[in-house]
């Protein structure tokens, strides 16, 4: 598994949306001109993801498919990734606390990839009624 830092993430799931195979973004990667992600996604330069690159072709594909873990995320993290990756929002399928998250709704795919990438100071548990509360361990 490889070990990413949270602005990998976001970069790496922004990636993952813009329709490319793996192919075409090894390559873009390999020439460094970014340029054609960036007027996709304005917002984001694509540094951490060149930055990941650069530390092996196959750690970066395991990242890109979501073989990753964390370093350190922080609570505002996690809440956007769960809006970024998988399309959860607060209030509806969760409820965000002071230090977690508690009643999050989802199916266990999405439960595995997120126990995968959490860093080690969270910990996610099932709940007696089956949903799920991320707090720090």
């Amino acid at each position: 598994m490889t070990i990413i830092n949270l602005m990998q993430a976001y970069e790496l799931d922004k990636l993952s949306k813009l329709d490319f195979t793996n192919k075409e973004i090894v390559r873009t990667l390999q020439t460094g001109d970014l340029s054609v992600w960036q007027e996709k996604v304005p917002n984001y330069e694509f540094s951490e993801t060149m930055a990941l690159f650069q530390e092996g072709e196959q750690l970066f594909l395991d990242a890109l498919h979501g073989n990753y873990r964390i370093k350190y995320v922080t609570l505002p993290g996690i809440q956007r990734l769960l809006y970024l990756r998988f399309q959860l929002e607060e209030g509806k399928d969760y409820q965000l606390l002071e230090t977690g998250i508690q009643h999050l709704t989802c199916n266990e795919e999405t439960i595995e990839k997120l126990q995968r990438m959490l860093s080690t100071n969270w910990s996610l548990t099932k709940q007696v009624g089956g949903t799920y509360s991320i707090f720090i361990s």
